[in-house]
């Protein structure tokens, strides 16, 4: 018996990106043949270019976020990690970034930043990687000033505390984008967290180096009193009313069912309704029964969320996703 489930086990293939992507319905069926096709043509036509990952295809089809990519992968153990990724290429040996990783640590500064300094990869190595691997660009941002005006908002969206914390900054904000600098991969996790706290904006975030954190955090917490009485901006109902989400297996994507039930009862709330609770069990069950009935009439396995303001209720739209 013990040898039939070794042999079973060799038979199971891991998933890949794009099916994982589909299983927590950010992309169908469709976007990864498309995307499988733009692949082959790509390779057929530079065979001499260096391999793309997969998600990196889909994000620049703009089918997916550099932040839905990394959250899937994260999810699933599926990363292409910045030390995996330095050794299988021969840029560094497994020793070298072993002993990287714990100067890094011993110092508390990100490995990017680690690495850079110490001259072990160079700054455009490392974009190049960088990139890549996330399709997240690293900037340097030397000559980098604040708007005055904005900051009160940024510091609102990142108190001082938290910026420490996860040694990432809000650089700039315009119309309703936050634009973000990270030292380190796993910053997408805190900030993809940080924006369902504040669905007003859309975060964006780029790669800069630990060295401009540390001199940019200076200068936007500069004054303690600033975070005192921020100045709150009004919620963009328009923007709010863009959310979309795609189930595909609503028994597993509890996040996002929760996510879409705060921001429902959100727009509710603004446009003058009452705050209600203890309603996030009978909202799943809205959303686990709707999606069986249209994935059952339209034999469709994912179905896209959103919603549909009406005078002073808001209406819930499911459909197909085609």
């Amino acid at each position: 018996m013990q040898n039939q489930n070794k042999k079973f086990l060799k038979m199971v293939e891991p998933m890949k990106t794009g099916e994982l992507l589909a299983k927590e319905g950010f992309i169908s069926q469709e976007n990864i043949h498309e995307a499988l096709v733009l692949q082959k043509k790509v390779e057929e036509s530079s065979p001499r270019e260096e391999h793309r990952l997969f998600g990196m295809i889909l994000c620049e089809q703009n089918l997916i976020t550099p932040w839905d990519n990394y959250y899937v992968l994260h999810k699933y153990n599926k990363l292409q990690s910045i030390q995996w990724t330095l050794v299988s290429k021969k840029v560094l040996t497994n020793e070298v970034i072993q002993k990287a990783e714990k100067d890094s640590q011993e110092q508390d500064i990100p490995l990017i930043s680690s690495l850079i300094n110490t001259k072990l990869v160079s700054t455009m190595q490392m974009k190049s990687l960088l990139f890549n691997l996330f399709h997240i660009p690293f900037k340097s941002i030397n000559d980098f000033t604040y708007n005055e005006k904005d900051s009160t908002i940024l510091i609102q969206v990142m108190d001082k505390q938290k910026s420490l914390e996860n040694k990432s900054i809000p650089l700039v904000i315009k119309n309703n984008t936050i634009l973000f600098g990270i030292t380190d991969p796993e910053n997408i996790l805190s900030l993809r967290k940080s924006n369902d706290l504040f669905p007003q904006y859309r975060f964006k975030t780029v790669f800069i180096s630990f060295a401009h954190f540390s001199k940019l955090h200076d200068k936007l917490y500069k004054s303690d009193s600033k975070t005192a009485l921020p100045v709150k901006k009004p919620l963009d109902l328009s923007l709010l009313l863009n959310f979309k989400t795609f189930i595909k297996d609503p028994e597993k994507q509890n996040d996002s069912i929760q996510t879409m039930y705060e921001r429902y009862e959100l727009l509710r709330q603004l446009i003058g309704n009452p705050k209600r609770t203890d309603l996030q069990n009978e909202f799943n069950q809205f959303v686990i029964q709707t999606h069986k009935k249209i994935t059952q009439e339209y034999n469709n396995q994912i179905v896209k969320f959103s919603f549909k303001r009406e005078n002073r209720d808001v209406k819930i739209i499911a459909f197909p996703k085609i």
